[in-house]
């Protein structure tokens, strides 16, 4: 995920893909799923300003003692919100590890689905993955894990 910045260059329109780090990825789906609409811009700024990342996106130490950032260890959950930033902020009760697996529930898909659908800076393709996704989590049963 990232925002598409468009330039122009002697009458050509160019599209970048800024790719944020996790952090702030995870801070701007937070941001979404209350309501806001930061930009990932300001946000990133904002991180790095404040001391809870680096210019590389990763945490400051100061934000790990503090609590302010939490590093996922081996818990299977943890690593697995760490690398998809979009579901970050949903309780980990909504989580079950299968196998080698982390699985969601019907509840979490939606929330993610609905995050995207919400992004203005989404792609149209992901926007139409998640559109797809929620119409069939919304057709089944929801006791059932995902």
């Amino acid at each position: 995920m990232g925002r598409l910045d468009t330039l122009k260059k002697k009458g050509q329109t160019m599209n970048f893909n800024i790719k944020y780090p996790p952090l702030v990825e995870q801070a701007y789906s937070h941001f979404l799923s209350i309501g806001l609409r930061p930009n990932k811009d300001k946000l990133y700024k904002m991180l790095v300003d404040e001391g809870m990342i680096d210019e590389l996106g990763n945490p400051t130490q100061r934000a790990i003692n503090e609590g302010l950032v939490e590093v996922a260890g081996n818990n299977p959950i943890e690593r697995f919100k760490a690398e998809n930033p979009l579901v970050a902020h949903i309780p980990d009760e909504h989580f079950k590890v299968q196998g080698n697996q982390v699985l969601m529930d019907c509840y979490a898909v939606r929330v993610a689905a609905t995050t995207i659908l919400n992004d203005p800076t989404a792609p149209q393709e992901q926007k139409e993955n998640a559109q797809s996704l929620l119409d069939k989590v919304n057709s089944l049963d929801h006791n059932e894990w995902h």
